[in-house]
């Protein structure tokens, strides 16, 4: 005989979407808020005029570098996600 499981909250739904623990999940909500972000060009002072991406201040001599770099955005969605989640 057969079993039909039936999802009825929440917590089902993201166990069911392999998203049951916080690492996991805040993989994907870097991996979805950085692809917005990019398609989105935020931050605007990450990217130069022609839309190739900035380097980091503390890592590069380039004289267009900047402190306010691409990866912050999904780097403090993940963060959030993996804490208040």
């Amino acid at each position: 005989m057969s079993v039909v499981e039936t999802v009825d909250d929440v917590r089902g739904v993201l166990v069911k979407m392999k998203l049951g623990h916080p690492v996991s999940r805040a993989f994907t909500a870097a991996v979805i808020v950085g692809g917005v972000a990019f398609i989105a060009g935020l931050p605007k002072a990450a990217f130069r005029d022609n839309g190739s991406m900035r380097p980091y201040r503390r890592l590069s001599a380039d004289p267009e570098a900047t402190d306010a770099h691409f990866l912050l955005v999904p780097l403090v969605a993940a963060t959030a996600v993996y804490l208040f989640t």
